[in-house]
């Protein structure tokens, strides 16, 4: 009997290094390879625009930090942070976002974010958005979502309207808006009333 109850032990402590092994390595491989942040500089798009009034250009070039900038405020203003160097929000009851990295790929954008689950369980996560226009938006609709290699499903991500603040119709008006590689270019028609 007594050879019988060790040899369970036995059994019992390998079952539970295992599991305890299979946790650990889980962990490691959803945490994120590279750290990111929220942090942003505010980014004056009305004043862009005036100042290519001015110059008598005709378009208005974004540029990919610019949209990484513009995201990252308009999420934090979204979710009721307002400070540029506030270091997360939280995006769902058990989800905080912790950082973030926007890369343009023409009409499309890849979003590396950093996320924690119920305060415990860092992760990265890739998610990729459609880019369109719709006037004086650009909006990002979901396209697919990854943790690591497995995807997981497009209800987790939410439609994201960045607002652009140009500026009054009156002067100038929205031409056409290319999405490029690593940019946004949006022309402008002057408009002059005599």
């Amino acid at each position: 009997m007594g050879k019988i109850l060790k040899r369970l032990m036995l059994l019992l402590v390998v079952i539970l290094l295992l599991l305890g092994g299979a946790l650990w390595w889980l962990v490691s491989y959803v945490a994120p390879d590279e750290q990111l942040d929220l942090s942003y500089a505010p980014i004056d798009v009305k004043g862009k625009a005036l100042d290519m009034v001015k110059n008598l250009k005709p378009e208005l070039v974004l540029t990919e930090t610019d949209l990484d900038h513009l995201i990252k405020q308009n999420l934090k203003n979204d979710y009721g942070i307002g400070d540029a160097n506030s270091s997360a929000i939280m995006l769902r009851e058990d989800v905080r976002l912790d950082g973030a990295r926007f890369e343009l790929e023409e009409n499309r954008l890849v979003a590396h974010l950093n996320v924690t689950y119920k305060e415990r369980l860092p992760a990265a996560l890739e998610a990729v958005y459609a880019l369109e226009w719709q006037p004086p938006n650009i909006v990002l609709r979901p396209q697919s979502l990854f943790l690591k290699k497995s995807r997981l499903p497009l209800s987790m991500l939410d439609t994201i309207i960045i607002p652009l603040d140009l500026p009054a119709y009156d002067v100038v008006t929205i031409g056409d808006v290319q999405f490029e590689q690593e940019r946004i270019r949006i022309g402008f028609k002057l408009q002059f009333s005599l």
